[in-house]
């Protein structure tokens, strides 16, 4: 007792110098990164690349099933006026029925699901993949309040506890079981660590199965927009993956997974900053007066997003080169996909921030319009890019759909007076900038190979 009471003063001591937690966030994602490129490093030397293939088509069906009935719970429990324990149970509820639908519709559908992507081999993989629905859909609602209350040091604390359960898991099954099933184990892992986790950490509402009509009401007034855009977000983020399924081999696709997998780290870490800092942040000042919202729109993100427009730049212009460092020749390839899948989150720091501003304002039906913008992108310029270069090319312009609605967020930011036009150009100079750096040391990398100053790696 006396070792907790000295915890809790400590951690009240240094809170104060941890700000909003974005510093705490970034650290834990930056030690993630290194963690995960770590485990890479061994499990990739465990697993052969077609293992990888399967790991990320039974991800996409997930993906596919989750946002297909994406509610935007998340969104919806932060903006809550109240967050009462009504109103969050009924949503539990809601949420817990609609898991148990989505196990239901991918363990019985698992052969149609794999006849779609070509592999029929994975059937019992996406059947056995259908259960962590379960255990998300039986956790609280503690993580989402906790969110609301701008608790990050608390979330970031436990996600990488759990991120290392899942690490350490996955290596210790790739290394005694040499299959895609030691990251099959390492998500029921994850899943069951987020279960306990969500009513032991964390304190939220008392669980019950409720479904009161007021809220119920309120949710589906919320919940059609968001369906419609989540739909449309389906297709712009899965369309790369069923083309690599069904016009390359097994092993291309395990490459493009390795990529997207190390793309999607960076995607997480954008996408957890807009939601778990600068949204709660900039709600909480819009609930106190539209001017204090527009002071803090920018400066409550600049120079984290700066950040990230420089790291993704680099990424970008440095892709093939992290990857020639990080994996052996077997790999070899993936970082021209990791070039391409990291414009989608360079696109993300500019929508997303956008996205949410104006939604909080009250404009819910800008989401379902700025993904009808980027799948009208899609189906212009991918098919262009399709008819005129082939496959890859596909894939290049399905990258580039998340920046395509970024003018028209824009607009909504001028309309509701926080667009500040110098701010976001700076962002593109910040990103080119990395770019151009990544791709000199990468190009500088390969002349000193050709002139066998160094070894190759």
């Amino acid at each position: 007792m006396s070792a907790g009471i000295r915890l809790r003063a400590f951690a009240d001591r240094i809170r104060p110098a941890l700000g909003d937690g974005s510093q705490v966030l970034i650290a834990s994602h930056g030690a993630r990164m290194v963690l995960r490129i770590g485990s890479s490093l061994i499990v990739t030397r465990l697993l052969a690349p077609e293992a990888y293939g399967v790991i990320g088509i039974v991800n996409s069906i997930a993906y596919i099933l989750n946002m297909v009935s994406d509610m935007g719970l998340r969104a919806y429990v932060i903006r809550h006026k109240t967050g009462d324990d009504a109103a969050m149970q009924t949503v539990w509820t809601v949420r817990l029925l609609r898991n148990i639908v989505l196990f239901a519709i991918m363990f019985i559908g698992a052969g149609f699901f794999a006849d779609l992507y070509n592999s029929p081999n994975v059937t019992l993989a996406i059947r056995v993949c259908a259960f962590p629905f379960l255990l998300d859909g039986l956790c609280s609602l503690s993580v989402n309040l906790t969110e609301r209350n701008r608790g990050v040091i608390r979330l970031t604390a436990i996600d990488f506890a759990k991120f290392l359960a899942m690490t350490l898991t996955t290596i210790v099954a790739a290394y005694f079981l040499r299959s895609y099933w030691a990251i099959v184990i390492a998500m029921f892992v994850s899943s069951a660590f987020g279960l306990v986790a969500s009513y032991t950490l964390l304190k939220g509402p008392p669980v019950r199965f409720r479904l009161e009509p007021e809220h119920v009401r309120d949710l589906w007034k919320f919940w059609r927009i968001i369906i419609p855009a989540s739909m449309i977000a389906i297709v712009m983020t899965q369309a790369n993956t069923v083309v690599m399924a069904r016009y390359f081999p097994m092993a291309e696709l395990g490459k493009f997974t390795i990529a997207s997998t190390l793309a999607m780290a960076v995607g997480m870490l954008t996408g957890e900053y807009v939601m778990r800092v600068f949204m709660p942040r900039f709600a909480e000042a819009d609930r106190e007066g539209p001017e204090k919202a527009k002071s803090v729109y920018y400066d409550a993100k600049r120079n984290v997003i700066l950040f990230f427009a420089f790291g993704l730049g680099g990424l970008i212009g440095g892709g093939e080169l992290l990857v020639r460092i990080l994996y052996n020749d077997e790999y070899l390839g993936a970082g021209l996909y990791l070039s391409l899948l990291c414009l989608r989150p360079l696109g993300q720091i500019c929508a997303a921030p956008a996205e949410q501003a104006v939604v909080t304002k009250g404009f819910v039906k800008v989401a379902l319009y700025s993904n009808i913008i980027r799948l009208c992108w899609m189906g212009v310029a991918g098919s262009a890019a399709y008819f005129l270069a082939g496959p890859l090319a596909l894939v290049a312009a399905l990258c580039l759909a998340q920046l395509s609605a970024v003018p028209f967020l824009f607009w909504h930011l001028h309309r509701f007076g926080l667009l500040r036009l110098r701010e976001e150009a700076l962002i593109a100079v910040t990103a080119l900038a990395g770019a151009a750096i990544g791709f000199g040391c990468y190009a500088g990398a390969e002349a000193l190979i050709a002139a066998g100053a160094i070894p190759n790696f």
